[in-house]
């Protein structure tokens, strides 16, 4: 490994999430490579949530439902929410093809959210378990 990763606290073995609304895996391996990781998974616990089977007006109930002053939605008619929800919901499909090139696994949190976020948390430590 190269010694720039363990100035950052980087060690072999280590896991670690990369989180984000938009990842951009095409900028982000090259980089990467330069540091000697290969492959983003032994590095990087790779899991993409997606929400591909809600449709318009149930985004825009979500908004409606969920948002408070601090979310940059907070506030619009029905009409910018469904706008909204239209570029998510495409936002999420191509997201989700992104992802899958790079072998991240795919989670839909569509319907019960809660119980997806469980089942991660349990598959996180169950890939943890299997790599000691």
């Amino acid at each position: 490994m190269d010694p720039r990763w363990r100035s950052l606290g980087v060690t072999p073995g280590n896991r670690f999430v990369l989180e984000g609304a938009y990842v951009n895996l095409d900028i982000i391996v090259p980089v990467l490579k330069m540091y000697g990781i290969e492959d983003i998974s032994e590095n990087f616990t790779c899991i993409g949530l997606v929400q591909n089977n809600k449709s318009i007006e149930e985004f825009a109930t979500d908004f409606k439902q969920h948002d408070t002053t601090d979310d940059w939605t907070y506030g619009f008619c029905d009409t910018d929410l469904r706008t909204v929800a239209e570029d998510l919901i495409s936002f999420s499909y191509k997201m989700s093809a992104h992802l899958s090139k790079y072998n991240f696994t795919i989670y839909d949190t569509s319907v019960a959210r809660e119980l997806v976020l469980c089942e991660i948390v349990r598959n996180i430590a169950l890939q943890k378990e299997t790599t000691k």
